[in-house]
This record gives structure tokens, C-alpha cells and sequence, in this order.
């Protein structure tokens, strides 16, 4: 998949070998289980390495933000690793917007874990797994990719088509669509028109509004019986072992 995994937001110079405090941040979950499971988690996964001086998870839209978070964090290099579906508005525009006060720090923004080079096969197995637990063939199913679009940014348009090219190419589908909560295809439409059976995985980073509510809200009123829903992606059992390989590999002392 392409996209690039770093990018350096400020750089002066550091003290070589301190390690980088990392922060997880993500939007802040609506609806759904409005817990931020999958950020406070990670948390614990990632300070268990021992790679980073601090962890901490941090949101846009609820406490703790990422601007209080940056502000009393200690001294030193820091690393932002966003969890959200594709580089758009929150990832280019808001997270920038939340550190320019921050001029004396070197601050790293990782690519989006939507970006990441293992999510198609991750989603690949996560549907997977949905199929089989229906007592189903997979090989039967078309897989139905839901992300949340925009009218106004094709960042997660692109994105969700960069993951379904990639799953295309594996051939373990029937077949590949996509639909989108804010652009057309909608989704509402596409659950109509899919050709079944069908497995629908939602491009979502938490289970609140969007992956805990929407998608099975969708599916209720389709009222189809052919089309088997995965459990939101947050739930997938490689997906935390996905970020923290993502983390390795970029995240050497600064």
C-alpha cells in the first residue's frame, strides 16, 4: 500500500538515544460503546515494550485532548501515532493545528494505521473469521467495505479504494465493493444493490457511532439475511500486533 509512514511536523536538534514519548490519538468515540477500547488498550500494549519514555491516548473531540496532553507532557522528542482510517481533515489539518504552539519540541506524526500496509490482509481475515462464525463459505461472499467518505476530501474515498485494490488482487472474494456513510456510493444504496451473500466490514478505528451503530442500523433496515455483518474492526485480534510492528519499524530513538 502506498503512503508515507513519517512525518516530521518540527525538528530540532535532540539529545541522541532519549526515547520519544508516544501519544495515541483519536477522534473521541460517539454512540456505540463510547469507550475508546481500542486507544486505552493500546496503552497498555505499547508501555509494555519499554521503547517509548511515556504512552499516552489522547482525542480531538473529548478529554484528554492532544494540545492538554502535549502541553504537560515532559520534556523531550515525541511521536503521534493517529488512529483514524485515512490522512484527511483530522490527520493534515487538526492535529497540526494542536501542536503549533509547541514550537520547542520535535514532534513526529506517523501515517494513519488506514494507511498501514497490513490492514487489507487484516481486514481480509476479519472478514474471514465473520464468514466462517455464520457457518458460511467465504469463497461465496462478495465483501462490502464501508468507510465514512466525505463531500468535501477524497482522503478516506482514497484510502478505502487503496485497501479494496489490494484485497481485489488476493482473490479471496467473490468479489469487492464499497460504500461510503457521506458520499455516494451510500451505503443504505449499496446494501440494496450488492449481488448476496455478503460480508460488510466498516473502515472504522473505534466501535462508537459509525462501527458500533450505523453499520448494524443499515443492515437491520436492509432487512437482508444474506449478508453477514463483521464485528467492528477495532475487534480484530492482529490489529493491535498491526500497529505496534507499524510502531517498531518507524519508531527508532530520535
Amino acid at each position: 500500500m502506498s503512503g508515507t509512514r513519517l512525518r516530521s511536523r518540527k525538528a530540532p536538534a535532540t539529545e541522541a538515544g532519549v526515547k520519544p514519548a508516544l501519544l495515541i490519538v483519536a477522534h473521541g468515540e460517539r454512540g456505540g460503546l463510547r469507550q475508546d477500547r481500542l486507544s486505552h488498550c493500546l496503552v497498555g500494549c505499547l508501555r509494555s515494550t519499554g521503547r517509548y519514555r511515556d504512552v499516552q491516548a489522547c482525542f480531538i473531540s473529548k478529554e484528554p485532548t492532544l494540545k492538554s496532553v502535549v502541553t504537560d507532557l515532559s520534556p523531550g522528542p515525541a511521536m503521534i501515532y493517529p488512529l483514524f482510517m485515512s490522512d484527511g481533515y483530522f490527520v493534515m489539518q487538526a492535529i497540526p493545528k494542536m501542536l503549533e504552539e509547541d514550537d520547542g519540541r520535535h514532534v513526529e506524526v506517523a501515517a494513519p494505521v488506514g494507511l498501514s500496509p497490513g490492514l487489507p490482509p487484516l481486514v481480509a481475515d476479519h472478514a474471514d473469521a465473520a464468514v466462517q462464525a455464520a457457518g458460511r463459505r467465504v469463497e461465496d461472499h462478495r465483501l462490502l467495505l464501508v468507510a465514512h467518505g466525505s463531500k468535501s476530501d477524497p482522503a478516506s474515498r482514497n484510502a478505502a479504494q487503496c485497501v479494496a485494490a489490494e484485497l481485489a488482487m488476493a482473490n479471496r472474494f467473490a468479489g469487492i465493493e464499497l460504500a461510503f456513510l457521506e458520499e455516494s456510493p451510500l451505503l443504505d444504496d449499496r446494501i440494496g444493490q450488492v449481488e448476496g451473500p455478503a460480508v460488510l466490514v466498516g473502515l472504522f478505528a473505534g466501535e462508537g457511532l459509525h462501527g458500533g451503530v450505523d453499520l448494524p442500523d443499515a443492515v437491520q433496515r436492509s432487512g437482508r439475511t444474506d449478508i453477514v455483518l463483521s464485528p467492528p474492526l477495532a475487534r480484530a485480534p492482529g490489529l493491535m500486533d498491526l500497529i505496534r510492528d507499524d510502531l517498531t519499524r518507524i519508531a527508532a530513538p530520535l
